[in-house]
């Protein structure tokens, strides 16, 4: 097969392959106005009146703090524990204790750790698991 066949071929392959991805991420979506931290449902509204707010990075940044949440939201021995953070689509980190005492939750469910690489910044935060 000549360049002139081929080359629509594979174009037609990148574009089946694209939208298969788009619509497998749309279908794993969770649209949820609650976020459930340690197995109980909360409203964002009910957790920014249980726990204080802080700001990182100069005002940069401003939520509340994700140790004050845990603790209010009844987690016994929060420093024995690790802590998954589940986004809707399914993207999740894993951080510590003493990362969670310096992250925020801010209004639009991010989470924000001035001491770790961007990469820990879960959008649109479903799912806070204690392990």
């Amino acid at each position: 097969m000549g360049k002139d066949r081929l080359l629509p071929i594979i174009a037609l392959l990148i574009l089946i392959t694209a939208s298969t991805a788009s619509l497998y991420v749309h279908a794993i979506q969770t649209t949820t106005e609650t976020l459930t931290v340690n197995g109980q449902d909360y409203t964002v509204d009910q957790l920014f009146s249980l726990a204080k707010l802080r700001s990182v990075n100069g005002s940069e940044f401003t939520g509340i703090a994700l140790d004050d949440l845990l603790v209010k939201t009844g987690v016994s021995n929060p420093g024995q524990h690790q802590y998954t953070l589940r986004s809707a689509d399914g993207y999740e980190k894993t951080v510590t204790w003493d990362n969670m005492k310096n992250g925020l939750l801010t209004k639009n469910c991010e989470s924000i750790f001035p001491d770790l690489p961007k990469a820990f910044r879960v959008k649109d935060i479903v799912t806070i698991e204690v392990k």
